[in-house]
């Protein structure tokens, strides 16, 4: 009789379930043909993945092309204008016409004179016909100092129209009267830009200007005046104005600029007013040279109080064209 243990039991059931799940024999059509199929899914699975992994490794070992930034054109630069000038010197022809009023007072004793033209009373030419210089100083982006310097020189010799007191005399028609009138002037204008940019500019400041003015009229002696006659009336004063000045570049080559200037001021015996108005319009011929027209109106009253002298006022009335010519840098 054969001795058989638990363990023996236990192997013959695992052979047999493997001998059952190994024998194909025993499964039918069906089960094979499935079986065939999920075997077939796994391998394609498979290959799949080994050829992403494949196609990833080739990827990164391809060397990336460099990227090769284009650089920019270079911005053209801003065109010359008054807008960019640091310095400027501009000449100038002034062809303008001249209006002067005055009134000479005697001091000792006191006596009013009369109101007279020189142009109409004593025949004194009213052309204004002159050379005239301005400079610019630009200090930074938005200061500028701006000096012009202009004088007015006219005599003649002529008999007044009327009966006129000029001082302590009074010159007739028949009296042969040579008369002098010299004007000089220095303006200095300080403005800041409050608005600037590449085609404009505007700015705001002061102006101090130092004027000098004198007249006088001379009767040499003859039969209806036994003595010669030399009356001179002067005064001479800085005052301040109040300035705004602007231009603007409305192409690449021609620009537009304009200023004005006014107050009224008295100082001790001297009060003067000055009522400047300038505008203009310019060609930049080269990057440094300008050739431009302009137009000039500017009314200037000096009156003297108390003068050891004379006391009195004049008054010059300029208006007129300007042609000038402009460099800078």
């Amino acid at each position: 009789m054969t001795h058989v243990t638990a363990c023996d039991v236990a192997g013959q059931r695992r052979w047999r379930r493997v001998y059952t799940v190994g024998d194909h024999r025993s499964m039918t059509a069906a089960a094979r043909l499935l079986l065939l199929c999920s075997l077939l899914v796994a391998l394609e699975g498979c290959a799949a993945r080994r050829a992403r992994h494949a196609a990833a490794a080739a990827a990164a070992a391809v060397p990336k092309p460099e990227v090769v930034e284009v650089a920019k054109p270079p911005r053209p630069p801003v065109p010359a204008s008054p807008v960019t000038d640091q310095f400027a010197f501009r000449a100038g022809y002034y062809l303008g016409s001249a209006a002067t009023q005055g009134r000479v007072d005697q001091t000792t004793p006191s006596s009013t004179g009369t109101p007279f033209s020189l142009e109409d009373d004593f025949r004194i030419s009213p052309q204004a016909h002159q050379l005239r210089v301005e400079m610019m100083f630009r200090m930074r982006d938005r200061n500028r100092l701006r000096v012009d310097m202009w004088e007015l020189n006219r005599n003649s010799v002529t008999s007044p129209t009327r009966d006129i007191t000029y001082g302590g005399n009074t010159f007739t028609p028949a009296d042969s009267v040579r008369s002098r009138f010299d004007w000089r002037q220095i303006d200095f204008t300080y403005t800041y830009s409050l608005l600037r940019g590449e085609r404009y500019e505007l700015g705001l400041g002061v102006g101090l200007h130092l004027l000098q003015a004198e007249a006088e009229a001379q009767v040499s002696a003859s039969a209806n005046r036994p003595t010669a006659v030399d009356e001179d009336f002067s005064g001479a004063g800085p005052f301040a104005t109040i300035a705004i000045d602007g231009s603007w570049r409305f192409t690449r080559r021609f620009a537009f600029s304009a200023r004005g200037q006014y107050l009224r001021l008295h100082v001790s015996s001297l009060t003067a007013s000055l009522n400047d108005y300038h505008a203009d319009v310019q060609f930049r011929w080269r990057p440094n040279v300008a050739i431009g027209l302009g137009y000039q109106s500017t009314q200037t009253r000096l009156e003297v109080a108390s003068n050891a002298t004379n006391n009195g006022f004049m008054r010059l009335d300029l208006k007129g064209a300007e042609l000038f010519l402009r460099t800078s840098f």
